[in-house]
């Protein structure tokens, strides 16, 4: 493996010769970046657009934040079939680096996706290049569950572990070869991310489901 070098190794490179490229390159991508972001920012998403493709064109920009941001501006845009082939390399990079952050969200108390429209509309999408990525990286992974603190113990073990059970039975619906890939877990309200027990949009993030890439077994 290539390690990138360090500021001070390019700034130690004799007079009159290039620094070394991949930082150098990796200066441009971060530059680029942060540009894109501050006009998605300002909702000016089609220029956003331009500077993460743009980004994306350089050999250190296959990063999770570019192929994030190209994922969200193609999103609002109503790009639908761009949005969905970048989520699609989002997962798969999440799935090689076992780092997948996406998170599915809940209703209070229980396994309907969270009310407000502009997050679960893009959750069949989801399903499906989760799906399709896991299969085709071989991967095998834990779901998991998760509510609020709201409520005993044992029915939030039981809640959060039937939502688990309904994304897995989805995904399973989308590629048969994941039955034998995938578990569901509960974790209850163990690992709030909020921990208020409000049950409104507040803590909403412990009303989830998440995925844990793990070894498949034998």
């Amino acid at each position: 493996m290539r390690w990138p070098a360090t500021k001070n190794s390019t700034a130690s490179t004799p007079r009159g010769e290039r620094g070394d490229a991949f930082y150098l390159d990796r200066i441009a991508t971060a530059t680029a970046v942060n540009e894109a972001t501050e006009l998605y920012n300002q909702a000016r998403y089609r220029e956003a657009l331009g500077e993460y493709r743009s980004a994306l064109a350089v050999p250190a920009g296959e990063q999770l934040k570019v192929l994030n941001g190209i994922y969200l501006t193609t999103a609002r845009l109503g790009q639908t079939a761009d949005a969905e082939q970048a989520f699609g390399r989002v997962v798969a990079m999440g799935i090689a680096y076992r780092q997948l952050s996406v998170k599915f969200l809940f209703n209070p108390g229980t396994t309907d996706f969270w009310i407000d429209p502009r997050i679960h509309t893009p959750y069949p999408m989801w399903l499906r290049q989760i799906a399709r990525e896991s299969v085709a990286a071989n991967a095998c992974m834990d779901i998991v569950g998760h509510t609020t603190r709201t409520g005993s113990k044992s029915a939030n073990e039981a809640l959060s572990l039937k939502r688990a059970v309904t994304i897995r039975k989805r995904l399973v619906a989308e590629a048969a070869t994941l039955d034998k890939r995938t578990k569901a877990s509960g974790m209850g309200f163990r690992e709030n991310l909020i921990g208020t027990g409000t049950d409104n949009a507040i803590d909403v993030l412990d009303r989830r489901v998440e995925f844990r890439i793990v070894p498949c077994g034998g």
